[in-house]
């Protein structure tokens, strides 16, 4: 009894092929976004979201090595499959990083110029309040001929 549903079909599918090859359905998925030609530079946008955010060096080097690999990958395999789906999710994922990079460092100037106004304003306070308790020559004597 066929409903004309055919949409349903394909991911029966695209199931009984990764349950024919023993992989899940994660795995499949990770295997899938690995090989995609967008996978360096969603790597590449997260590895400058890191740099910005002060994230050491051990974990970019992590990150660094990884987007090697996958560029070497990226050479010996292309997915050929129609993937409009994940390339719109490939896609917007790296649009979204890197508009995180870019609210981060906006955010991060902000923090930057806020401080380095209190510390102005305490490098002020500060040479102020020793300017006002250094006894100068003038009140020095004033305070010499008070007392004789």
């Amino acid at each position: 009894m066929d409903s004309g549903n055919h949409s349903t079909d394909q991911p029966l599918q695209l199931k009984q092929e990764e349950e024919d090859d023993g992989v899940d359905g994660g795995e499949m998925l990770r295997r899938r976004i690995s090989s995609h030609p967008l996978y360096g530079l969603l790597l590449q946008t997260h590895l400058n979201c890191l740099k910005v955010g002060g994230i050491g060096e051990l974990d970019r080097g992590y990150l660094a090595m990884d987007l090697m690999e996958h560029r070497e990958n990226e050479i010996r395999c292309l997915n050929t499959l129609n993937q409009s789906e994940l390339d719109r999710f490939m896609e917007s994922y790296c649009y979204a990083l890197s508009k995180l990079k870019e609210a981060m460092e906006e955010s991060q100037l902000k923090s930057m110029a806020f401080i380095n106004s209190m510390n102005s304003q305490l490098r002020e306070l500060t040479a102020t309040g020793a300017a006002a308790k250094k006894p100068t020559a003038a009140s020095s004597s004033a305070a010499t001929s008070d007392t004789k």
